[in-house]
């Protein structure tokens, strides 16, 4: 190993306590923060779905009726039984 490396070695040894503290604080703050934004968009998602199950009609249309004429589908079905 060169010098500068075993300097380095030492200098980590000395400062080893407080270097693994920051490392789990600075993990710690970055579960705590995805953590969040997980429990947000849980939130979100759950309020947005609450308000459109329970969302009041704004205006209440009633549907139009609608004739059809079924003779020609009568004649058609009428034309397909009488061949048996």
């Amino acid at each position: 190993m060169s010098q500068k490396k075993v300097d380095a070695y030492k200098e980590y040894k000395k400062n080893r306590k407080e270097i693994i503290r920051k490392e789990q604080f600075k993990r710690k703050v970055e579960y705590g923060a995805i953590i969040a934004v997980l429990v947000l968009f849980v939130g979100w998602f759950g309020f947005s779905t609450y308000q459109k199950a329970t969302a009041v009609p704004e205006t209440e249309e009633t549907a139009a009726a609608v004739e059809v004429n079924m003779s020609d589908y009568a004649d058609y079905v009428g034309g397909l039984n009488a061949g048996y």
